[in-house]
């Protein structure tokens, strides 16, 4: 058994998360059924709700690296909960009204693209100053189990509480979630340290700082592109997702939560194997491994379509979440175990702002291929495209380090 277990103060942070994880999963159901079902939403308009639900990496990310590395990051956390909770719980508000509409589902997923950025920097950053750096591994591996676990139970009881009262108004139990996670953080004891402060600071140079960090370290630049490459297939993959739910398996929402439940096992399942894969393989042939199943489930889940559905679907989506967190975590402890704390928030700005601007790029890409060439298509080219970093990493010498560092 880990040590973290009786860490206080990261059993905090834990359950908060955990919290906001599992109501997370309403919105992350909600927003787009709403979208389908109450605006008659089209592949273009799903690529546009999935694009701004990341645009604000693009925009802000660097930016953010260098304030986060400038402020206490416990703060932020806080107060960007508290602007999430403001924002989804317009939702069912204006509902009630009778004045919801499309473009306010646009706004509230460009709110929360915004505040997340400065959520995870500061989140990232955090957790290396409130555990010792050896627990790393053991930390994120726990964080990730429970946004695993969450994404398992949290599909099923959205699509139930969708069923029994609709979408708009299950978002404000979302809302709650990240209240409560809000006050877990507030409630964490242990002082955080002071930030570096230099003598002269200079904005511009700092930014530099953090984006030298990753394109200095042949490595992570190596992750870097191979990670820009995955995120834009998925999410030109991504983009088409709930249309191909609603659309072509033609599912309810109970079925829809409870085969997104079934299949997000596959996160569970990676995020308890990555500490294994991390120390047995190293960090390389991980993240190979990983890309290989993320690239191969998505590209069989189009095919549920000529079988039972409600079976193939599930299992081909089990399978192809198993790769997203030994991805991910693996990568994310290789990064914050080689990276001075001073730098962890630019560096995580930088990977950040141009990873997840792929997302933007892909699920834009993805929207516009959607209404000219189908749903399923664009699927199949995205998990093709989310393959592509294998050689990539295969030749470089990240993908053949079999060493923990």
């Amino acid at each position: 058994m880990g040590g973290l277990w009786s860490h206080r103060d990261f059993c905090r942070l834990w359950t908060g998360e955990t919290v906001e994880w599992v109501t997370d999963s309403i919105t992350a159901l909600g927003i787009p059924t709403i979208a389908i079902k109450l605006f008659s939403a089209g592949p273009f308009q799903m690529g546009i709700l999935t694009a701004l639900e990341y645009l604000g990496y693009p925009i802000l990310g660097l930016l953010a690296g260098v304030w986060v590395d400038r402020w206490r990051r416990k703060p932020v956390l806080i107060w960007t909960n508290i602007a999430q909770v403001i924002a989804l719980a317009s939702i069912p508000v204006a509902f009630l009204l009778g004045i919801l509409s499309l473009y306010q589902l646009f706004l509230v997923t460009l709110i929360m693209s915004v505040t997340v950025v400065f959520f995870n920097m500061a989140y990232t950053a955090y957790l290396p100053t409130l555990i010792d750096p050896a627990d790393l591994v053991e930390g994120n591996s726990k964080l990730e189990t429970s946004s695993s676990g969450a994404a398992v139970v949290g599909p099923a009881i959205a699509g139930a509480l969708i069923n029994l009262v609709g979408a708009a108004q299950a978002i404000a139990v979302d809302a709650f979630g990240t209240l409560i996670a809000a006050i877990a953080i507030l409630s964490i004891r242990m002082p955080e340290p002071l930030p570096v402060h230099k003598a002269e600071r200079h904005f511009w140079h700092e930014l530099q700082e953090g984006v030298r960090s990753v394109s200095d370290n042949p490595s992570l630049r190596t992750i870097l592109m191979s990670t820009l490459i995955l995120n834009f297939g998925n999410y030109m993959f991504y983009a088409q997702f709930f249309l191909f739910i609603y659309d072509e398996l033609k599912l309810s929402y109970q079925s829809a939560g409870i085969v997104l439940a079934v299949g997000a096992v596959g996160f569970l399942i990676g995020a308890i194997s990555a500490p294994t894969l991390f120390r047995r393989i190293g960090v390389g042939p991980s993240l190979v491994l990983a890309l290989l199943i993320n690239g191969a489930g998505r590209l069989a889940i189009p095919t549920s379509t000529y079988g039972p559905s409600t079976i193939l679907f599930p299992l081909f989506w089990l399978f192809a979440n198993i790769g997203m967190p030994i991805y991910n975590i693996n990568q994310v402890s290789f990064r914050q175990a080689i990276i001075p704390n001073e730098l962890q928030g630019r560096m995580n700005a930088t990977m950040r702002t141009f990873g997840y601007g792929a997302f933007v790029v892909g699920a834009l890409i993805g929207g516009i291929l959607g209404s000219a060439y189908g749903i399923i298509p664009v699927m199949i080219l995205g998990a093709i495209i989310a393959l592509l970093p294998v050689p990539l990493l295969r030749l470089e010498r990240v993908g053949r380090m079999n060493g923990s560092r």
